[in-house]
């Protein structure tokens, strides 16, 4: 721990570097790379993969286009990862790991899981796609990661704990009833 005075000094100099408009620029760039990325992925997707990045992409859309950039990037973040999780699918080999490594594996997944958990609970659940989308990403990393596709696993968690920052009130009013998309699972 620094002493009192460095301490001061750190923390000043910290929120001398995040001023809300910092926060604002950093959100928008964020979404402008994520979208780049999830732009050229979407063209390897089959169209059912598609559609879930698809529906999270224009939700981000509407999110920058309200000046939500935070929301828009975690939406993007979201869609990207699914992406990458549904290529895997797609490429995945059955490669013999250590048991190290597959300890390690499971500590994070177990632990962005439980972030994504901790954050979701945040939020008063909404019916609609949004929630399905949570949802279907959450029982798809799991059940990914009991067939031992860890990499697969991984990221649909990772697109679980990004959809779990991004509230369902302000992210889009979701209509009822829509149809649950779904990534391919194992």
């Amino acid at each position: 721990m620094p002493p009192p005075k460095k301490a001061a000094k750190k923390a000043a100099k910290k929120t001398a570097k995040h001023h809300p408009g910092h926060r604002q620029a950093s959100d928008l760039r964020r979404a402008y790379e994520h979208m780049s990325r999830v732009e050229i992925l979407q063209r390897s997707l089959k169209p059912s993969d598609a559609k879930v990045v698809t529906t999270l992409a224009t939700l981000a859309r509407e999110q920058l286009e309200a000046g939500n950039n935070q929301q828009a990037a975690d939406l993007l973040r979201a869609a990207e990862h699914l992406s990458i999780a549904a290529l895997t699918d797609q490429v995945s080999k059955k490669v013999r790991l250590s048991d190290e490594l597959v300890q390690s594996i499971a500590e994070h997944f177990n632990e962005l899981t439980g972030r994504a958990q901790e954050h979701w609970l945040k939020h008063e659940e909404q019916p609609g796609v949004f929630t399905a989308i949570y949802k279907g990403s959450r029982k798809n990393a799991t059940v990914a990661f009991k067939h031992g596709a860890y990499h697969q696993a991984l990221e649909l968690a990772r697109a679980t704990e990004a959809l779990a920052h991004v509230s369902p009130h302000g992210a889009h009013k979701m209509k009822r009833g829509e149809k649950v998309l779904r990534l391919t699972a194992v």
